[in-house]
């Protein structure tokens, strides 16, 4: 589970490496993100996770939710629109700042999976807007889901604004 956040979270960083603020800020068109509020809109999502699994791990109730099939994030001809507190801003940013803020919503992400047994993530649970309950070993999981789906997003940006591939 683990892993895979990490092989993701990777391939982000290798694909926005050698692009200026610049081709980083760059949007499609007005109502299109640029990569680097796609960056800020993972990390509003890593802290909105983290946020949620502290508080339902605080909970004394226990829950058992089916698996749901998050993995269908992945399926791009689906668009979802991010609710408005995960919504990125719209100024201009710099990777050095949104880097920081994503490494540390990343580590907390990891703390809530790596310091708590597996049972315990799997009998604590909060709601997902699309899947419904999700238990949070679930959520930890459809992070890195969730992130390889921007990470294609990611792509296109990059090869529909031309930028170079490093």
């Amino acid at each position: 589970m683990v892993t895979r956040n990490e092989d993701i979270r990777s391939q982000i960083w290798k694909a926005v490496s050698g692009l200026n603020e610049e081709q980083l800020n760059l949007k499609l068109t007005p109502d299109h993100w640029s990569i680097i509020q796609v960056l800020r809109h993972l990390n509003l999502m890593e802290n909105i996770i983290v946020k949620q699994a502290r508080t339902a791990l605080e909970k004394e109730q226990t829950v058992s939710v089916d698996k749901k099939p998050y993995e269908l994030t992945l399926d791009r001809s689906h668009s979802v629109s991010a609710p408005s507190h995960l919504q990125p801003p719209a100024e201009p940013e710099t990777l050095a700042n949104v880097r920081h803020d994503l490494e540390d919503s990343h580590q907390a992400l990891m703390h809530v999976a790596q310091d708590h047994e597996s049972e315990l993530l799997r009998s604590k649970s909060f709601l997902h807007p699309v899947f419904g309950e999700m238990d949070l070993a679930q959520w930890v999981d459809f992070a890195s889901y969730h992130e390889e789906r921007h990470l294609a997003q990611i792509q296109d940006i990059k090869q529909k604004l031309g930028v170079s591939h490093t």
